[in-house]
């Protein structure tokens, strides 16, 4: 087992025990509620019946809230993902941009140790790269899959003649 994998274990068993933590507490809250509630109606002389009927009504309306309020959360949270996601693709973008750049210069140096040492470094980081991100793929990639105009005849695409 990596570490990777250990912490990623220990960060779901804390998620878990604080999950189970606040529903402990909400459910305490929820009867001590249920309890004044109970204990307010009896003591202004509403009727049985009439009593259940509130007390459904204000659990409802909490329940609603509470649930309203971690559906805002969850999609507060997927809208920040999404960007930082466009971020990282947009960045992953442009580090492939300077290595084509960086790998067609290569061409006008005559050593050919340097050349060799400037590809491997190049191919390090491509690899890197597309080990990090396998699914980031740049923003124009994304238009261009979604429909949008590609690349026109005078502005070629770089990576179909870099192989990257």
């Amino acid at each position: 087992m990596s570490l990777d994998e250990l912490f990623r274990r220990e960060a779901r068993m804390r998620a878990a025990v604080i999950a189970l933590l606040l529903l402990l507490a909400v459910w305490c809250a929820g009867a001590l509620a249920h309890l004044a509630l109970t204990t307010t109606l009896m003591r202004l002389g509403v009727r049985m019946w009439s009593a259940i009927y509130i007390q459904a009504a204000v659990a409802g309306s909490i329940g609603a809230v509470l649930v309203g309020s971690v559906l805002a959360l969850v999609l507060y949270r997927r809208e920040v993902l999404r960007r930082q996601l466009e971020v990282v693709a947009e960045l992953n973008h442009q580090v492939r941009n300077a290595l084509e750049i960086i790998a067609a210069s290569t061409t006008r140096i005559a050593d050919r140790k340097t050349v060799a040492t400037i590809l491997e470094a190049v191919t390090r980081i491509d690899v890197t790269l597309r080990s990090l991100f396998p699914v980031a793929r740049p923003l124009k990639k994304r238009a261009a899959a979604a429909g949008a105009p590609g690349p026109t005849k005078s502005e070629p695409d770089s990576r179909a003649a870099s192989g990257f």
